[in-house]
């Protein structure tokens, strides 16, 4: 930000010297009294531009726009998070006895059972998915034909199921997440536009002011003309060489030019709280307590381009084609997914797993009577063998040792015999494309459009420049002659009174025309969008978080 300093008087400001020493002293503007409390504040139009973007709320409202897309793609990326889901609970039942084969120690089957299982889920980026089950159990009955009791079971399995012709390129959520990157896209597009109207409305509302000063000054030195006027033809009366009814006409004269003077004075005012506003919201700001001294001149310096250049330029930044782009590859996406849905489903899935099993050790029991068998020694015959025996852990570790091994493999297909709601959507797509692509050369024309006017703006304006410059050295002169005219007692006072109205008029005009003119530059930059990168984009990035560090 610039530093404050003196400000050089504007063209057409009439300074204090010794032709106007006796002259009642101008009354002063609004920046001279705030260069001499030390409110007044210098600022070019890339530094107000600068201040502008920084505290912007609608900018900052657009940026976090592009959070929430990039929070709506990590979101859909939540599709391929791995997810462990564990059931645990025990149940009892009992059942009456209803034939020899399930026999029990009392007059009814009870059988407990207590599981805890583990599945682990994960879909890939083919569109399969894989899972592993690990389920565990003990079982506690009064079977007398079981081979022991409790008995401890476990079991491993892994499964995978790719899809072969529906889903394997493109599903769901491989389509949201390309449909989103391109929604991100598109909110940094209208990112850009909007700080691309805000810099456009900015520079408009700096000349704007810069406009409003000089046009104050201008009809302050109108004022001293008249007063120039009013002493010489006082003069002139108490000479005898002037009636005094001349006096009274410069008197009406000056009095009107005061109060032009004083309504300029409140334009600038207004013009100043209209700069200020865009510059920050927030009424405690600093800015709202100083004077924006622009330090930019509306002096003429030709701005350059052909329409084929402009409009070469704006089909390369303007946003709305990229975002014509952006609506193109969604509808080839979502034409994409409905071709998708439209094939049939042929999936192959395969299967391995192993079971595992442990207990007490127990005997072999006579059918008939429950009791245990013997060997000729009288040892009661084992029922279970071995390597079963032991608890839980010991199931787990047959898992790998015993070779209680399984495993499938399968397709599953499904052919949809007519889909005439698909066959219709996929119709309403190509329609909506079409739609796009015609809305895209409407878009292009619009640009073209744009350009033209533009450019042809600019080429008004510069005319209008150089004609008014010229009206005002001619005003100048004319003021001059009839002054000397005057002088000579060959003109009237109200002559004189009406070329210093026309000079002032001469002098706006051109203000007008200056103005005018770094408007239309303003507005063929923006048609080209190229106001971003003459203005440092980058500066209005991160915007909306600033503001909420300064809450």
């Amino acid at each position: 930000m610039a530093q404050q300093q003196a400000v050089p008087p504007a063209k057409g400001t009439t300074t204090q010297t010794s032709a106007t020493a006796d002259l009642p002293p101008l009354p002063q503007s609004t920046i001279e009294k705030a260069q001499k409390d030390g409110t007044a504040i210098q600022l070019s139009m890339k530094e107000v531009t600068k201040l502008a973007l920084q505290n912007n709320l609608d900018i900052a409202i657009q940026d976090t726009q592009e959070a929430v897309s990039q929070q709506r793609i990590m979101q859909t990326y939540g599709d391929y998070d791995p997810k462990l889901t564990g059931t645990a609970g025990v149940n009892s039942q009992k059942t009456a006895v209803t034939n020899l084969t399930n026999t029990s120690t009392v007059g009814f089957n009870k059988n407990d059972v207590a599981q805890w299982n583990f599945t682990f889920t994960q879909s890939v980026k083919t569109g399969g998915n894989f899972q592993v089950n690990w389920n565990s159990g003990r079982t506690d009955n009064n079977s007398t034909t079981a081979s022991f009791n409790p008995q401890y079971s476990a079991s491993a399995r892994v499964s995978f199921t790719q899809p072969l012709l529906k889903n394997l390129r493109i599903d769901t959520t491989r389509a949201n997440i390309k449909l989103y990157n391109l929604d991100l896209k598109n909110t940094d597009s209208q990112f850009k536009q909007k700080v691309t109207e805000t810099i456009s409305n900015i520079q408009t509302q700096y000349w704007s002011l810069v406009s409003a000063i000089r046009d104050y000054d201008i009809k302050r030195q109108s004022m001293r003309l008249a007063q120039i006027s009013l002493r010489d033809n006082r003069k002139k009366v108490d000479a005898g060489t002037l009636a005094p009814i001349d006096v009274i006409d410069s008197e009406a004269d000056m009095a009107q030019r005061e109060v032009d003077l004083i309504a300029s004075e409140e334009t600038v005012l207004n013009q100043e709280n209209a700069l200020r506003a865009l510059i920050s919201s927030n009424r405690n700001s600093e800015i709202w307590n100083q004077v924006i001294v622009p330090t930019d001149k509306p002096d003429f310096v030709e701005y350059k381009v052909d329409v084929d250049s402009a409009f070469a330029t704006a089909l390369k930044n303007r946003p709305e084609m990229e975002q014509s782009d952006i609506s193109l590859r969604k509808d080839d996406i979502n034409k994409n997914m409905l071709l998708n849905n439209r094939r049939w489903q042929f999936d192959l899935t395969g299967q391995f797993g192993s079971q595992g099993t442990a207990g007490p050790q127990g005997c072999q029991t006579n059918f008939l009577t429950g009791q245990c068998i013997t060997d000729l020694q009288g040892h009661p015959l084992p029922s279970t063998p071995t390597a079963l025996v032991g608890g839980i852990g010991n199931a787990y570790k047959t898992i790998f040792t015993e070779g209680y091994s399984n495993w499938s493999v399968q397709f599953q297909f499904t052919i949809p015999l007519r889909n005439r709601s698909m066959d219709a959507q996929i119709a309403q797509q190509d329609i909506s494309k079409r739609q796009d692509l015609m809305n895209r050369k409407k878009t292009e024309q619009g640009i073209l459009m744009d350009i033209r006017n533009a450019v042809q703006s600019l080429e008004t304006r510069r005319n209008q420049v150089k004609a008014a410059s010229e009206s005002t050295r001619l005003s100048e002169e004319r003021l001059q002659g009839e002054e000397k005219r005057l002088d000579a007692g060959l003109s009237q006072v109200y002559l004189v009174l009406q070329r210093q109205d026309q000079l002032a008029a001469a002098q706006a005009a051109e203000l007008n025309a200056q103005i005018n003119y770094k408007r239309a530059i303003i507005t063929l930059q923006k048609t080209m969008y190229t106001l971003i990168d003459i203005n440092d984009f980058e500066i209005a990035k991160g915007i909306s978080s600033n503001i909420s560090n300064q809450k």
